[in-house]
């Protein structure tokens, strides 16, 4: 294990949520977007997506199943106030409590320097299960992730383990661009609650088809059949620097003097820029550039559909 090389990064999540009562399943799973019934696994960890009536994405989350009336609820972006906000004003006359416990937790990154790599027997080493809980992530690459909740006073100890064993810090710039150039959209800056799941190809991670009722269920099952959305999310790559209409996301992108999308998430690195832009599809049909301004120079290349199977 000491030759094992792996990448980390500490962080706080931008929520924590702890939902419990008699009636904590039942309401999760009529609202989440993918399908909390795991039975006879003793932790559950499921990714999915809180949608409005329309299908819009609203947040995402991991549900941890500690049981069926416990449950965490972890976003990576998504703020607590949000999240809290978005099931508060579903609750009726369910018997469910959610309380944020965001402070109470650091998340630890981890994800190996090669592909393919298993670092199942890693995290089994350093994540104790009495104080920590743990699972494949979304994050930062294609290489494969894991994420570890753990309360602040054992990550030091983690962390100082993770160190001995040959891994090595990395930035929270560092796990961006990772992300970015992976293709991972992140909710809610690549999509967020003007978009659907099949804009971002988040259906086939996030979205059950097969479940009861939820909200968005019936646009979900109405897109599922119809296989066909307006828009896509794309990577992008120019030369920089170029002249920005917008120092900070999103910034539009134009097909000729036709606004084709926008520009969401973009990462720098040795005079190459690399972006996930949200565009309309019928817009950029049969092109291979794009402009930062209508009728500008062609420096936008498209590099690939995120949304092609």
């Amino acid at each position: 294990m000491a030759e094992t090389y792996v990448f980390y990064h500490l962080t706080r999540p931008a929520a924590v949520l702890r939902a419990t009562g008699p009636d904590a399943f039942a309401f999760l799973q009529s609202q989440f977007s993918n399908d909390l019934k795991n039975p006879g696994i003793e932790l559950s960890v499921t990714y999915g997506l809180w949608l409005d009536h329309k299908g819009k994405i609203q947040a995402d989350s991991f549900v941890l199943e500690k049981t069926h009336e416990n449950f965490l609820l972890l976003s990576y972006d998504c703020p607590a106030t949000l999240l809290r906000g978005q099931l508060e004003s579903r609750l009726v006359a369910d018997e469910v409590t959610l309380a944020d416990e965001t402070e109470k937790f650091c998340l630890l990154h981890l994800w190996p320097a090669e592909p393919d790599a298993d670092l199942s027997e890693l995290v089994d080493r350093v994540a104790d299960p009495a104080v920590c809980e743990s699972w494949m992530g979304r994050r930062p690459s294609s290489f494969g992730s894991w994420d570890i909740l753990v309360p602040p006073a054992a990550a030091e100890k983690i962390i100082a383990e993770l160190s001995s064993l040959g891994a090595a810090a990395c930035s929270a710039e560092d796990l961006h661009g990772l992300r970015v150039v992976a293709g991972v959209p992140a909710v809610p800056q690549d999509a967020g609650p003007g978009d659907l799941p099949q804009e971002a190809r988040l259906e086939g991670a996030a979205v059950s088809f097969e479940k009861g009722c939820f909200v968005g269920q019936e646009i979900m099952s109405r897109l599922h059949s119809q296989g066909h959305v307006n828009r896509g999310l794309w990577q992008v790559a120019w030369e920089f620097p170029q002249q920005w209409p917008s120092a900070t996301e999103p910034v539009p992108l134009f097909a000729g003097e036709v606004p084709a999308g926008e520009l969401r998430s973009r990462v720098t690195k040795d005079g190459e820029s690399i972006g996930l832009a949200m565009l309309k599809q019928r817009a950029v049909a049969g092109l291979k550039s794009l402009s930062f301004s209508p009728n500008g120079p062609k420096a936008v290349l498209l590099v690939r559909d995120l949304t092609a199977g």
